[in-house]
């Protein structure tokens, strides 16, 4: 996690859950919000991906 975010974007994410959720996290529910972020991100990203995939095949199919 500390490769990920570092103390400067922890506190960052600090900020923003605060200003946009008004949630004051604690450390240990800092790291699961951060555990979250990553994991939707990574999730979105795929899932794209994957889309990207479904459409290529798609396209590939149509012109034969």
């Amino acid at each position: 996690m500390d490769k990920v975010f570092d103390a400067k974007n922890l506190k960052r994410l600090r900020k923003i859950v605060k200003s946009s959720v008004g949630l004051e996290l604690s450390d240990d529910d800092l790291y699961a919000c951060a555990t979250s972020v990553i994991r939707f991100t990574a999730a979105k990203i795929l899932r794209s991906r994957e889309l990207l995939s479904q459409e290529e095949n798609n396209g590939r199919t149509a012109r034969k």
